[in-house]
């Protein structure tokens, strides 16, 4: 049994519920509907065949199919060392799913990319993904949802 006085504020004790916190801040409440959607999609890749995929490796696929990236690259943007990034990359190797290749005019530098059985896989991921988006649009209908991606977008480069 978890001891609720250690469980983050947000969690309800009853139902695991997120509470909005009295600081709406923008990080914040973008970390915690990340936070939602993480576990979503952990229950629906548990009905999948790769269900034995630890959820850190499935957020490295997600970010590789998403940009082939290198190695650092990677562990910048999962906010673990670069050898943690390397050991999440290994078994997505060792499970067909990525491959490295020399990024362009380099014979030193290795670029993570996803492979054949990885499309296949990355077709798994967006199916899921798809079901996200059927939940946000039930919270804020067709329109929201639309000008909740719009406002996404505009936040990246």
């Amino acid at each position: 049994m978890i001891d609720i006085s250690i469980r983050p504020s947000y969690l309800s004790t009853m139902d695991d519920k997120i509470i909005h916190n009295t600081q709406d801040n923008v990080r914040g409440l973008i970390q915690d509907v990340s936070e939602k959607f993480d576990i979503m999609v952990h229950e629906m890749r548990e009905k999948t065949a790769f269900a034995a995929t630890r959820p850190a490796d499935a957020k490295t696929f997600m970010l590789i199919s998403r940009h082939p990236r290198g190695l650092t690259a990677i562990a910048k943007a999962l906010g673990v060392t670069r050898q943690a990034a390397h050991k999440s990359v290994q078994r997505l190797v060792e499970a067909g799913l990525v491959s490295f290749t020399f990024a362009e005019g380099s014979n030193r530098d290795m670029i993570a990319q996803i492979t054949t059985k990885g499309l296949e896989a990355r077709a798994v991921g967006q199916s899921m993904a798809q079901e996200v988006e059927v939940f946000v649009e039930s919270r804020v209908g067709k329109n929201g949802l639309e000008d909740l991606r719009s406002l996404l977008s505009r936040l990246l480069p």
